[in-house]
C-alpha cells in the first residue's frame, strides 16, 4: 500500500509565484487585499519529477465571508513551453509571472486549455489529470475577508486501491473515489499523529495545551493570566512542585519562576501572626496583576490552613525628620544620602 507524496506550498513557493491583491501572512498563508481591486495568484508549477505524473488531491485551509467566491483552476503539462488555441508558442511559467500580461487574459487561457475549475472549495480530487507540472491559479472575487492557506497537493492518489484487484483500479473510476473517501481520512489522521511530539513538546505546544497538561498534575492555569514563559516554567516542574506541595520549597520555588529573583519567606514572625501565618518579603514593588497572580498559585501550594501575607519592600531606603544613627549602625549598600544641617556623626557610624 504506497503512500501519497505531498508537495507543501510555502513562503518561498508562494513568492516565487505572481501574486495581485494578496498580502503574505506567516509562512503559508494568502490574505485579500482589501485596497485591491483584482486578487488574483499564480502559483510556480509544482514538478511531479516524470512526465505523465498522476496527481490525486488538493487541500487547502480556506476562510470566506459570505460575499466572497474564490476559483481555483488546476491543470497539468509534461512541458512548461506549449501552444495556445491561436498557435501562440509560449512558456507557461513565463506568461503567468509576466506582470505585463492582464490576469484575467492568464484565467481565460487556462480555462480554454481545459483547467479543472472548482468553487469555494477546500478539498479536491485530481485523478483526471495527467502531467509532469501542475499548475495553480486562484481568483477571488467579491468584497469582505478572505485567506487561503496550507496548500497541500499529493501525487499518485489514493493509499487503499492499489491492494484490491487490478479490475477495481480504474483511475477516477466511482469505485476508485469512493475508495479515496477512507484514505483521505486515513491520512489526515496520519498527519497529526506525525505532529504527536510538537504537541507533547514543552517548548513548542501552545498555551492552551500548557495549560491543559497543568491540569492533568491538578494545577489551574487556565484563563490566560500568566505569561507564557512563566507558564513553560510552571508546567516542566508541574511534578516536582506537586511533588513538594505544602512545603516551604515549593513556595519558593514557585515565587522564584514568577518574580525571577528569590523572596524571604518568615514563618509566625511579623504583625502578631498566627502560628500558620507566613509573610512573604519580596525585594521589590509589584504590580497588582502580578501580586493576584502570586496569590492565585500559592493557594494552590500552601498548607491548607495559612494565610499568606505578601510585604514589599521598596528598593530606597528614606528616613523621617526623627530617624537617626545610633552606634555601630551602617547602610550597607551604596545610596543617596542627604543630610540636613543639624545631622551629626556619632560613635562608630560607617557609610559604605
Amino acid at each position: 500500500m504506497a503512500n501519497d507524496i505531498w508537495y507543501t506550498i510555502k513562503n518561498n513557493r508562494l513568492k516565487q509565484g505572481y501574486v495581485e491583491g494578496f498580502e503574505l501572512q506567516g509562512s503559508d498563508t494568502l490574505v485579500l487585499d482589501k485596497k485591491a481591486t483584482n486578487h488574483f495568484a499564480f502559483l510556480k508549477p509544482v514538478d511531479g519529477v516524470d512526465d505523465a505524473s498522476l496527481w490525486g488531491r488538493l487541500s487547502c485551509r480556506l476562510l470566506l465571508s459570505e460575499e466572497i467566491v474564490c476559483y481555483i483552476y488546476i491543470i497539468a503539462f509534461d512541458s512548461p513551453y506549449i501552444v495556445t488555441p491561436t498557435n501562440e508558442h509560449i512558456n507557461m511559467e513565463d506568461y503567468l509571472y509576466d506582470s505585463g500580461v492582464d490576469s484575467h487574459d492568464k484565467i481565460r487561457l487556462l480555462a480554454e486549455l481545459g483547467a479543472k475549475r472548482v468553487v469555494n472549495t477546500s478539498d479536491v480530487l485530481l485523478y483526471e489529470l495527467k502531467g509532469r507540472f501542475l499548475v495553480m491559479a486562484i481568483e477571488v472575487l467579491g468584497f469582505g475577508d478572505a485567506s487561503i492557506g496550507k496548500i497541500r497537493i499529493g501525487a499518485r492518489g489514493d493509499n487503499f486501491t492499489g491492494a484490491f484487484p487490478e479490475v477495481y483500479q480504474e483511475r477516477n473510476s466511482f469505485f476508485h473515489r469512493y475508495m479515496s473517501i477512507f484514505s483521505s481520512i486515513y491520512n489526515d489522521i496520519s498527519e497529526e499523529n506525525e505532529k504527536l511530539y510538537e504537541m507533547l513538546d514543552l517548548d513548542k505546544c501552545t498555551k492552551d495545551q500548557l495549560e491543559m497538561y497543568g491540569s492533568w498534575f491538578g494545577i489551574d492555569l487556565k484563563g490566560g493570566f500568566l505569561s507564557e514563559e512563566v507558564l513553560r516554567k510552571i508546567v516542566k516542574e508541574a511534578y516536582q512542585l506537586n511533588r513538594m506541595k505544602g512545603t516551604k520549597w515549593a513556595i519558593e520555588r514557585i515565587l522564584n519562576i514568577m518574580l525571577g529573583e528569590d523572596a524571604i519567606l518568615l514563618e509566625n514572625r511579623l504583625q502578631d501572626g498566627r502560628i500558620f501565618d507566613v509573610t512573604i518579603m519580596i525585594n521589590r514593588k509589584i504590580s497588582e496583576e502580578l501580586r493576584h497572580q502570586l496569590t492565585f498559585i500559592l493557594d494552590q501550594f500552601k498548607p491548607l490552613r495559612t494565610r499568606i501575607r505578601l510585604l514589599q519592600m521598596e528598593k530606597e531606603a528614606i528616613m523621617d525628620g526623627n530617624s537617626y544613627l545610633d552606634v555601630n549602625a551602617s547602610i550597607p549598600k551604596e545610596k543617596h544620602v542627604v543630610l540636613d544641617e543639624e545631622s551629626i556623626y556619632d560613635g562608630a557610624i560607617t557609610l559604605l
